[in-house]
């Protein structure tokens, strides 16, 4: 059935359709035009025409927009300098308020190879910078994300076992069947069918594999919590909802625009009404450029209806002021930082962030994916292939994280507008320093790195000062686990018991070797307010009956870690033994 539309004259040649048309005479005032984000060496073809309210506009394009506006396609690609004369085409007509490029945008994080296991930034305490992300202490509140739609406008999401049981349905916003690899324009299937490219597609230049960069995001946000496999998201109860907006050469503005305000369950053209609408948009996505008003009027309609708008700053080491959609006003704006608390190397920065969350390393540990951010994933290099995880870094990563906290938050108190949850976020945030030099970047990001559990609970990290120890521990390879440390823990100042068997438990991670291998293994941080604390410690399956013991099943001497006078140190355990397990029983 063809779609309804306005009946208005056709201008321009230029335009897809040409239908010549007599145009009033006599001086004509040219709408304003928004050419600010053109750039040279690129092409553009889609353009956004937005109507004088109650006016009959004298342009018509090949598709109307929640916000009012039309899309128009030149019949040919044009440089910048041929769209700017477009554009001042089209804004000369009658009735038109403004006109923008149909600027593009693209995914703001690069996937990387191995798989490694363990997800530091939902509990490490960053000694250098006094800060703490602290999810597990937010999930200690009963903070989970209960009765929380996330909307995530990506690449589609694959049905991963870690993410399906919080997922609902989504739509699939990608109008040019070209770019939607599935072979069809916009549909109710949200879902993931890869985005690689071959050598010349999209101007790539090598093969690119698919990136289910918009599962990643997914996994970090809400993936499934104690179900035994994989990874826990943030906001393990919180419910997804995948929006489609980028393809196989990225997204449009015009796409992402009615994207914006179907999840917020505002009536979009041609797509039916969300009936799950969403409190939290999350964009981990961007492209150079200023807000066009097309944008911008999506945002403030997905605010009106309640709905806090997240979006990653970009990861070009630069200004976000000149990025969008991280520019736009109202949104949250989330820079990244790294394992260190830092601000990291490739995120965007300035007034323009709000605040920072971790998005994986990206100073001298480039190659490492230790440092990096785990999710979920496909296996597949081109279309699906299974279920498995993989390491990312990016602002993309950065707002997905803030996206997680945002759900914790609204579950807790639901009835928050945008504009408070904006405040809570920035109340509960500790300032990263400034000053230069190798890891303490000059540029400003923002109220700082957020503290999700300050943020929910109004109370301050009593580990966040001083410094800490990472123990990685080498333990038999039929542990049965949880492995759990005991000592005199009361040095430390953070409250935790002395010598209680099962005060501190270990993380569970998988330690893989650069061949790609790997072995499952445990973690322990010791954080104190206190540098150069020492403490003496053993390890434990839980109490003292599975104590660990040495080769020949005897009792061992205390271990013992000093925390550093700033910063991780990074130490190493190995148990041959536990006491009441073969061969110690």
């Amino acid at each position: 059935m063809g779609r309804r539309r306005r009946t208005i004259a056709l201008l321009t040649a230029a335009m897809c359709g040409f239908v010549p048309m007599a145009v009033p005479t006599g001086p004509v005032s040219a709408a304003p035009v928004a050419a600010d984000g053109l750039q040279d060496g690129r092409l553009y073809s889609s353009f956004i025409v937005t109507p004088e309210p109650g006016a009959a506009a004298a342009v018509s394009g090949v598709r109307t927009l929640a916000t009012g506006g039309e899309t128009v396609r030149a019949d040919e690609p044009l440089d910048a300098a041929g769209a700017r004369a477009f554009m001042a085409e089209l804004a000369a007509a009658p009735g038109v308020a403004s006109v923008e490029p149909d600027l593009p945008v693209a995914r703001t994080s690069t996937p990387d190879d191995p798989r490694y296991g363990e997800q530091w930034p939902l509990w490490q305490v960053y000694g250098q910078t006094d800060s703490a992300f602290r999810v597990d202490e937010a999930w200690d509140t009963g903070a989970d994300g209960s009765g929380v739609t996330v909307a995530v406008l990506d690449t589609g999401i694959r049905p991963h076992a870690d993410l399906t049981p919080n997922l609902v349905a989504g739509y699939d916003f990608i109008a040019d069947a070209a770019n939607t690899a599935d072979g069809d324009g916009r549909d109710g299937d949200a879902g993931d069918p890869g985005d690689w490219n071959d050598e010349g597609d999209c101007g790539a230049t090598a093969f690119s594999p698919s990136s289910w960069h918009g599962t990643h995001i997914a996994g970090i946000i809400a993936a499934v919590r104690d179900n035994g496999i994989g990874v826990a998201g943030i906001a393990p109860k919180a419910r997804i909802q995948p929006v489609r907006v980028l393809g196989t050469c990225g997204g449009l503005d015009s796409d992402i625009a009615d994207a914006i305000v179907w999840a917020s369950g505002a009536p979009v053209p041609g797509a039916p009404i969300n009936t799950t609408p969403a409190r939290v948009i999350n964009m981990s996505l961007g492209g150079y450029g200023p807000c066009g008003p097309t944008l911008q009027a999506a945002v403030d309609k997905a605010m009106s209806r309640g709905a806090s708008v997240v979006v990653s700053a970009g990861n070009s080491a630069a200004d976000a002021a000149a990025y969008h959609p991280a520019n736009c006003d109202g949104v949250i704006t989330v820079g990244a930082t790294g394992d260190d608390g830092y601000l990291a190397s490739y995120s965007n920065y300035g007034d323009t962030v709000e605040v920072a969350a971790p998005g994986g390393w990206g100073y001298w540990r480039n190659n490492d994916p230790a440092h990096r951010v785990l999710s979920t994933v496909d296996a597949g290099a081109r279309e699906p292939a299974g279920d498995t995880y993989a390491v990312m870094r990016g602002t993309s990563q950065a707002a997905a994280h803030v996206s997680g906290a945002v759900a914790l938050l609204l579950s807790r108190r639901p009835g928050l507008t945008p504009a408070q949850v904006s405040e809570s976020l920035a109340a509960g945030a500790h300032r990263l320093p400034l000053g230069g030099g190798w890891y303490n970047s000059p540029y400003p990001i923002g109220g700082g790195l957020i503290d999700v559990a300050r943020m929910i609970s109004g109370s301050e990290c009593r580990v966040c000062a001083g410094s800490a120890a990472i123990v990685d521990l080498t333990v038999p390879a039929d542990t049965p686990g949880p492995v759990h440390l005991a000592g005199d823990l009361s040095v430390l100042g953070t409250g935790r018991p002395d010598w209680d068997p099962g005060a501190v438990k270990a993380m569970r991670y998988r330690r893989t070797s650069w061949d790609g291998t790997g072995t499952p293994a445990w973690r322990i941080q010791l954080a104190g307010v206190t540098p150069g604390t020492t403490v003496n410690f053993k390890l434990t399956l839980g109490g003292w009956s599975t104590v660990e013991k040495d080769r020949e099943c005897a009792e061992t001497a205390n271990r013992v870690v000093t925390l550093p006078d700033e910063g991780t140190l990074w130490a190493y355990a190995t148990v041959e033994n536990w006491n009441g397990t073969t061969p110690c029983v």
